[in-house]
């Protein structure tokens, strides 16, 4: 039988979804790096908000991630 298109939907946005946190994590590996660089405050201060906010884009994509698998179970 062919899966419906609910099904096939949910697994390309788990694929997106997946792809995205891969990324983030690259980025925000890569960040943490510089930060444990930065010679000067100003530009330390400036790598911790870029790191806090994919810190927080990173939890958004796992529980849209979550959201997604389960859904994707449930079908």
């Amino acid at each position: 039988a062919m899966p419906d298109e609910e099904t096939s939907n949910t697994r390309d946005e788990i694929h997106e979804l997946i792809g995205a946190l891969d990324l983030l994590t690259i980025l925000r590996e890569e960040m943490e790096q510089w930060l444990e660089e930065a010679q000067d405050a100003s530009k330390e201060e400036a790598l911790e908000n870029v790191l806090g906010h994919l810190e927080a884009m990173e939890e958004e994509y796992k529980i849209r991630l979550r959201a997604a698998e389960s859904e994707d179970l449930e079908s």
